[in-house]
């Protein structure tokens, strides 16, 4: 049985999607390790026998006899002869479905799983024409068969871009398992009960089935064209003349049908798949978090999955489903597992940049013309291809450069990353939304990356002493900025404790918590940022550094912060209603690294608590922590008057001000962060003192008094 493998020479585990259990090519989709089968004997691929160039997919159509049987009834009335000259092609076609196909494709061995088979060969989409393969179909069946057979997971999410197609293979799946499967329900849900009934189980899983081959329909119960369910059991009476069940075969006592979009919709029934269509398009008062935490309970007995989910779907805006669905997607990253090996959402997610789904942009072997062709490309529709899917999309996006509003909406339906297709509406966004996403693309195409991942560490592990950089894929800091090393460390020796030499450079702000990390992991995240004031001689109105993490432990981070701090010599600005890190730089002795509240920002009450820091609850300091970052956002996010890019390398920050919410700011940390910092970089005109006498001179006649 495929599944989870041991291969010689990988480290990582692997997961087997052949179904006879062979080992072959191991490919990497969205950070999971998947095996394919074993790549057969020459002769035993199709179209071997032409030439590479005409080593293309194309439908074959069945025998014109064999065409003309409409249900197994007529094939058993059907003379031995014939049954003995096609019975070989229909076995070939079960052998096909339930283990997948190897064709050449351009001289390339290729194999498609036996769902992706299915809906190539034999589903009709919207009952008028059959698919082309597209190899980046081939990838998502890939994926979900590994979600299928892995037992670790429930299911597969794909984040998509419009067009993709994703709805017609999870369509032809639904068929695929509900026509083979004894004693299951294959159930179906989307954004609303009505879109699920006509649009998914009506126009596509019903279509599809009608236009099946006689031998793969099983006994069918109920009318030709059903409404709420296709029931493949032994029917009470015979449905038309032309539509014969046949009671010498055995029924399936299978259902596929939909249901409502509620939390509980499915719940109490145990399902063998489940297809959630446009779960980041459920609005209020749906909630697809919500709606997965109890559906996955069909899917399951005791520990062990009994079956799978399908969800794909674009992205709404955040306030209307996206943030959910947002949640749910960073729950089911197979690179996050908990103790069980399992991800918080028990799902693994996909995604495919737009620009290798783009209809209209492949070439006759379903590869994506990406970049555009030296000459014209014949594409799989029998048009030719003239420019490339990235460049088409790219002028979409600059002709839409002077409206904000639908710049954004473009992206997000066609995004080239996942964060692209969870952005915000431009509409309640606080800030600059253009010229923040103007500077997020600009990013994705620097080569190489100006922003290095790595952790800071105490030299030998001796503390106290000298902090290193390490570089680190899996880092919890990301810096763009290292100061010479002359620089590195110093600090000022003159005083009874560490005071930072560089604070004329630089400072940082950070958004701290005082609890330790809860079981389930959840709590917003230490959030630090380091920024570079105006100066002559190094990068400046930059910010240099970004920490986004939260340590099992909130005294990791308090150290991650302190040793930061040290090495670049910056003093850094705290909301000092979350205490626990002044104690600690305090008891550490580097309370000198910690800013007081600005001279601009302090209280106009009488008496004012002298204490590290600025509270994050005065109106007056929100509303100057706002315009800090707004005021940055235009000033150095984004292109220039002169028509040059800033130095703003930090997307999470980036995207992190998108959605900022002033009005719910806790789950904002690196806004909050890197808002401290810029306050904190702010220069306060001083006042200037009077040259004039203070003392005031009155003169009576015949003397002078003076006071």
């Amino acid at each position: 049985m495929a599944g989870l493998k041991d291969i010689k020479g990988y480290d990582d585990k692997v997961i087997n999607i052949c179904p006879l259990d062979t080992e072959g090519e191991i490919v990497n989709i969205s950070n999971l390790n998947i095996q394919l089968p074993k790549k057969p004997a020459k002769n035993k691929i199709l179209y071997h026998d032409l030439s590479k160039k005409d080593q293309y997919w194309r439908r074959h159509e069945m025998p014109t006899e064999l065409s003309r049987i409409r249900s197994m009834d007529e094939w058993h009335d059907m003379p031995k002869e014939f049954k003995i000259k096609y019975e070989p092609y229909i076995r070939q076609e079960f052998q096909r479905r339930r283990n997948g196909l190897w064709f050449y494709n351009n001289g390339e061995p290729t194999y498609i799983t036996g769902s992706h088979y299915m809906m190539l060969q034999w589903s009709k989409i919207d009952a008028s024409f059959y698919g082309y393969y597209m190899k980046f179909q081939s990838h998502i069946n890939y994926h979900m068969e590994a979600c299928m057979v892995d037992p670790r997971c429930a299911g597969q999410l794909y984040t998509k871009c419009r067009r993709s197609g994703y709805t017609n293979i999870a369509a032809s799946k639904v068929d695929d398992v509900g026509t083979s499967t004894y004693n299951v329900t294959v159930g179906i849900m989307s954004k609303t009960g009505k879109d699920a009934q006509e649009n998914i189980f009506m126009k596509k899983v019903v279509g599809m089935y009608r236009n099946y081959p006689f031998f793969f329909k099983p006994i069918q119960d109920g009318t030709t064209n059903p409404r709420t369910e296709l029931a493949f059991r032994e029917p009470s009476k015979r449905i038309t003349k032309n539509n014969k069940t046949s009671s010498k075969e055995q029924a399936l006592n299978t259902v596929i049908n939909w249901r409502n979009t509620t939390s509980n919709a499915y719940d109490g029934e145990k399902l063998k798949l489940l297809f959630i269509d446009e779960g980041g398009k459920f609005e209020k008062p749906e909630d697809i978090k919500e709606i997965w935490r109890i559906q996955r309970t069909c899917l399951m007995v005791g520990k062990k999955f009994v079956g799978k989910a399908i969800i794909g779907s674009t992205v709404n805006p955040l306030d209307k489903g996206g943030r959910n669905y947002r949640d749910l997607w960073d729950m089911s990253n197979p690179l996050d597992r908990n103790s069980n090996n399992r991800t918080k959402s028990m799902l693994y997610r996909i995604f495919i940049p737009a620009y290798e789904a783009l209809e209209g942009f492949f070439d006759i072997y379903g590869n994506p013309v990406i970049d555009s062709p030296e000459k014209p490309v014949e594409g799989i529709d029998g048009d030719m291809v003239e420019i490339g899917s990235k460049v088409y999309l790219k002028n979409e996006r600059k002709g839409l450069s002077g409206d904000s509003t639908e710049l954004n909406e473009s992206i997000r339906q066609f995004p080239f990353t996942a964060d692209e297709a969870f952005r915000d509406s431009t509409k309640s966004s606080l800030f600059n939304i253009s010229k923040i996403y103007e500077q997020i693309e600009h990013n994705q195409e620097l080569y190489p990356d100006p922003v290095v991942r790595g952790n800071f560490v105490w030299q030998d592990g001796k503390q106290d002493t000298t902090v290193v950089f390490r570089p680190d894929d899996n880092g919890r800091f990301k810096v763009s900025w290292l100061p010479p090393a002359s620089m590195r460390n110093n600090f000022d020796k003159n005083k009874v404790k560490r005071s930072p030499s560089n604070d004329w450079l630089g400072v940082g702000g950070v958004d701290s918590y005082d609890l330790d990390a809860t079981v389930d992991g959840r709590g917003s995240k230490g959030a630090f940022h380091l920024y570079n004031k105006f100066n002559m001689e190094h990068p400046s109105n930059m910010f240099v550094l970004e920490y986004a993490s939260r340590p099992p432990l909130a005294r990791i981070f308090y150290e991650d912060v302190l040793m930061a701090s040290f090495y670049y010599g910056y003093k850094i600005l705290i909301e000092n209603n979350k205490y626990g890190i002044a104690r600690y730089f305090e008891t550490r002795g580097y309370d000198n690294y910690l800013m007081d509240r600005p001279e601009h920002l302090k209280s106009t009450a009488r008496v004012a608590v002298k204490t590290k820091g600025i509270p994050s609850n005065s109106q007056d300091v929100i509303q100057a922590h706002a315009q800090a970052i707004e005021s940055y956002i235009h000033d150095y996010v984004g292109m220039d008057s002169n028509g040059r890019y800033q130095s703003m390398y930090f997307n999470r920050t980036l995207e992190d001000w998108i959605n900022f919410r002033i009005d719910n700011r806790t789950q904002y940390d690196l806004t909050i962060s890197s808002g401290l910092a810029l306050l904190a970089a702010q220069k306060v005109k001083q006042k200037k003192k009077s040259t004039t006498n203070k003392r005031k001179t009155f003169f009576r006649k015949g003397s002078v008094i003076q006071r």
